[in-house]
C-alpha cells in the first residue's frame, strides 16, 4: 500500500504562499527516507513504493516515500492551503490623488484610466510640451512616470519623476513615487531617502510612512518596518491596508496572536475588497495550522463569499473540509474549484491530489492526463498516475507510467525511484526474474541504498535464489547498520527454514542492539520453546509482553507464555496464571482460535476436562484453518479419554483424522482409544 506525504517539511498542514504556484517547476530533487517492506504470510501481497514528488518551492520538488506491508488508508496529500503573497498589499498610487482643471490633462487622465495607454501617453506628454502650469506639467510626468512603472522600465520611470520634481520641487507625492521605482530597482537606500523626505513634507499622510515599513519588511527587517507602521497608524489606526501589512510584519516576529486581531480588523474596516479577501484566507490559514477547524472554515467561507468566482478561495475551503472528514462538503468545493480553475494546471494538480485523498481516482486520474496533455514529460504526474493505477488494480498501466519515468530521465534519482516501483510490480505479479532486473538498475543508479538492496534480497528470496537473498540483506545492513528490517530478513529466513542455531545466534544479535525489539523477541522465545529450554521462553516472552502488552506480538506472546508447562504439573497457581493470560490475550482480540486452543490444553492440565472440552469446540467454530482445528479436536479427544469416555474419544480422534490425515500422533491416540473402548466392552460383557 502506499502512503504519501504531501510535503515533507510539514505534512499536515503546509501553507503554499504566492501566485506563481508549485508546478512551476523546473527542477526535481528527490530524497528517499528509511522506507520498509515485510512478508509475514505467503497470502499477503507484496506493497509498492510510492513515487510522490511534491513541490516545495517554485523551482524544487522533494519525494517522501513509505513501504508498508499491511494495508492503511492514504493520507491526505493534497490538503494544503494556497494564500495570495507571501506578505504586503501594495500601498495606493499616490498620482490618483492628484486634481487639475486643465481639460487636456483631465483628457489624459481619463483616457489611462479607461485603458487607453497609448492615447494617454500621447496626451500628457502634449501636456508638458504645452503652456500649462508647472504643477499640471508635474502632474503629467508622474502619470508618465507611473507607466514606465507598469512595464519595468524602472529607469524611464525616475527620469519622468525627476522632471516632475523640476516643475514641482516641493510635491511629496514625487518623492514617493521616486522611493517606489527605486524600491522596484533594489535600490533600498535611495528608496528610503526619498520615502523619508516625503514623509517630512508631509507629516500627516500615512503613504510615505507605510512605505517605509514595506521597504524595511522586504529587507526583513521586522522592527524598523514595525516601528514606521505604528508611526502610520497613530495618524490613521482604521486603514485595512496598513492594518493587513502589520499583522504581516507581526507574523514575522512570531507575535500571531496580534496579528490575528489586526487581521480581524482589517477585514472589518475593508468588508468587501482586496484586503478583507486577503485577510479571511490568511485567517483560515492560521486557524487551520493550529487545528482549529471550525474556525478556518468560517474565515475562508467568508473569503468563498466575497469571491465566489475565485477557484483558490474554493480549493481552500475544501482543505478546511478535508481537515475536518467533512469528505461531501469537500467534495463540492473541489468540483467547483475545478470548474472555475480550468486553465490552472497547478491548482488543478492540488484538486487532483485531494481527489486522490478522497480516494476519488477516477477524478484523478481525469485531472492528471489533462495535465499531460501540456506537460507530457512531468514526471511528478507520471509518478501519480502510477500510484493511482496500481490503486486501481491497473498493473500494467502502473508499470508504463513508471517506465515513461525511467525513460524521460534516464539514470536520474526519479529513474532509480521508478525501478523501484517497478520492480515491486514485477514481484506483485511473480514475475522474479525481471523484477531483480529492475532493483539491480536502480542499483546501477544508486548502488549504496540498503532498501534496495532489502527488496532485491526479497525478490531473489521469492525466486528461491537463498544465498543471494542472504547476500543481498548483508549488503543493506553494511550500508544501514541501524535498518533492523534487513537483520529481520536474515534472522527470520534462518528461522522459516530451521536453521535454529543460525535463527538464534541472529535473533539475539538484534535483540542486544534492539532490546525491546518484540518480533526478535517472540521469534526467539519460540526457538526456546521448540528447544524445550522453558526458562529462557519465559524471559523472552516476558520481554516482549513488558515491551507493550496492546501488539500482536504481546498477545500472540501471553499464549506461548501459558502454554509453557509449570515445573510442577500440578502447580495450581501456576496454571490459574496461564489462564488469566490467555484470557488478557483475549481481550485483545476476542475469539481468537489459537487462544480458545490454549485455554482448553490449560483446563485440560488442570484436569478440567468438561471446561477444556467446551472450550475445544469454542477454538473449533472461531477456525479455519484444518490444522488448528485437527489439534483442537485432538485434544478433545484425550480430555474424553480421560474423563474415560472414550467412544466420545473415538469420534473426536476422527474428526482430527478428516481435518490431518497426515498426521500418526492422532492415528495413534485414535488406536489407543479403540483398545480402551474395546477393553471396557468385553468388561461390560464378562
Amino acid at each position: 500500500m502506499i502512503i504519501i506525504n504531501n510535503d515533507p517539511e510539514n505534512s499536515d498542514n503546509k501553507i503554499q504562499i504566492g501566485k506563481n504556484r508549485i508546478n512551476q517547476i523546473e527542477k526535481i530533487q528527490l530524497e528517499t527516507p528509511q522506507t520498509q517492506k515485510e512478508y509475514i504470510t505467503a497470502k499477503q501481497k507484496f506493497a509498492i513504493i510510492a513515487l510522490g514528488l511534491i513541490a516545495v518551492s517554485l523551482i524544487a520538488g522533494l519525494l517522501v516515500i513509505n513501504f508498508f506491508f499491511n494495508k492503511k488508508p492514504v493520507s491526505q496529500v493534497s490538503d494544503s492551503m494556497q494564500i495570495t503573497d507571501g506578505g504586503l498589499i501594495p500601498e495606493r498610487d499616490p498620482i490618483l490623488s492628484l486634481t487639475t482643471e486643465n481639460p487636456l490633462l483631465k483628457k489624459a487622465i481619463a483616457s489611462y484610466n479607461s485603458g487607453y495607454i497609448a492615447n494617454a501617453i500621447t496626451e500628457f506628454t502634449d501636456v508638458v510640451e504645452s503652456s500649462a502650469n508647472p504643477k499640471d506639467k508635474a502632474i503629467a510626468l508622474m502619470y508618465l512616470g507611473t507607466i514606465a512603472m507598469k512595464r519595468g522600465e524602472y529607469d524611464n520611470a525616475i527620469n519622468f519623476f525627476n522632471r516632475a520634481l523640476n516643475y514641482d520641487p516641493h510635491n511629496p507625492d514625487i518623492f514617493i513615487n521616486l522611493a517606489r521605482a527605486y524600491r522596484e530597482k533594489k535600490n533600498y537606500n535611495d528608496a528610503i531617502r526619498y520615502a523619508e523626505r516625503a514623509s517630512s513634507m508631509s507629516p500627516n499622510d500615512i503613504s510615505a510612512l507605510k512605505l517605509l515599513g514595506d521597504i524595511y519588511y522586504e529587507l526583513t527587517n521586522w522592527n524598523e518596518a514595525l516601528k514606521y507602521y505604528e508611526q502610520a497608524l497613530k495618524i490613521n489606526n482604521n486603514d485595512p491596508t496598513l492594518l493587513y501589512n502589520t499583522a504581516m510584519a507581526l507574523f514575522k516576529k512570531g507575535e500571531r496572536l496580534t496579528a490575528l486581531e489586526f487581521l480581524k480588523k482589517a477585514a472589518d474596516i475593508d468588508k468587501i475588497g482586496d484586503v478583507a479577501y486577503n485577510s479571511y484566507v490568511r485567517l483560515g490559514a492560521e486557524f487551520l495550522e493550529s487545528n482549529m477547524f471550525e474556525l478556518a472554515e468560517k474565515y475562508l467561507v467568508h473569503a468563498v463569499n466575497l469571491r465566489p468566482n475565485d477557484p483558490m478561495g474554493h480549493y481552500n475551503l475544501a482543505v478546511a473540509y478535508l481537515r475536518q472528514n467533512k469528505n461531501r462538503e469537500a467534495l463540492k468545493e473541489l468540483e467547483e474549484a475545478e470548474r472555475l480553475g480550468q486553465t490552472d494546471m497547478a491548482l488543478l494538480e492540488n484538486i487532483g491530489e485531494s481527489y486522490f485523498s478522497l480516494k476519488d481516482y477516477d477524478k484523478s486520474l481525469k485531472i492528471y492526463n489533462k495535465i499531460l496533455e501540456t506537460s507530457s514529460q512531468n514526471v511528478k504526474i507520471l509518478a501519480r498516475l502510477g500510484e493511482i493505477y496500481y490503486q486501481k488494480g491497473d498493473i500494467e498501466r502502473a508499470y508504463d507510467s513508471y517506465k515513461k519515468i525511467t525513460q524521460i530521465q534516464p539514470a536520474t534519482e526519479n529513474a532509480r525511484i521508478a525501478y523501484l516501483n517497478m520492480g515491486n510490480i514485477l514481484v506483485d505479479t511473480g514475475n522474479y526474474d525481471d523484477a531483480i532486473k529492475a532493483y539491480e538498475s536502480a542499483l546501477t543508479i544508486r548502488d549504496n541504498d540498503d532498501l534496495t538492496y532489502y527488496n532485491l534480497g526479497l525478490a531473489y528470496k521469492h525466486d528461491d535464489k537463498q544465498a543471494m537473498a542472504i547476500n543481498s540483506w548483508r549488503k543493506a545492513s553494511q550500508i544501514n547498520p541501524e535498518n533492523i528490517k534487513v537483520r529481520l530478513a536474515i534472522a527470520d529466513y534462518y528461522y522459516e527454514q530451521g536453521y535454529n542455531d543460525n535463527a538464534e545466534k541472529e535473533y539475539q544479535e538484534i535483540v542486544y542492539k534492539w532490546s525491546s525489539n518484540q518480533e526478535a523477541l517472540y521469534k526467539l522465545g519460540t526457538i526456546y520453546h521448540r528447544h524445550e529450554n522453558y526458562a529462557d521462553a519465559r524471559k523472552a516472552y516476558s520481554k516482549v509482553i513488558e515491551a507493550g502488552e496492546s501488539t500482536d506480538f504481546a498477545r500472540k506472546a501471553m499464549i506461548e507464555l501459558a502454554l509453557i508447562p509449570p515445573e510442577n504439573r500440578n502447580d495450581d497457581e501456576s496454571l490459574n496464571n496461564s489462564i488469566k493470560l490467555i484470557q488478557k490475550a483475549l481481550l485483545l482480540k476476542p475469539n481468537d482460535s489459537d487462544a480458545l486452543l490454549a485455554l482448553g490444553i490449560i483446563y485440560a492440565r488442570k484436569e478440567m476436562y468438561p471446561k477444556a472440552v467446551e472450550t475445544f469446540y469454542q477454538a473449533i467454530k472461531t477456525s479455519n484453518d484444518s490444522k488448528k482445528i485437527a489439534s483442537a479436536y485432538s485434544n478433545m479427544g484425550k480430555s474424553y479419554f480421560q474423563m474415560k469416555e472414550y467412544n466420545k474419544s473415538i469420534q473426536a480422534f476422527n474428526r482430527a483424522v478428516e481435518e490431518d490425515p497426515s498426521n500418526e500422533e492422532i492415528r495413534m491416540n485414535r488406536n489407543t482409544a479403540v483398545k480402551a473402548y474395546e477393553s471396557e466392552l468385553e468388561k461390560n460383557r464378562l
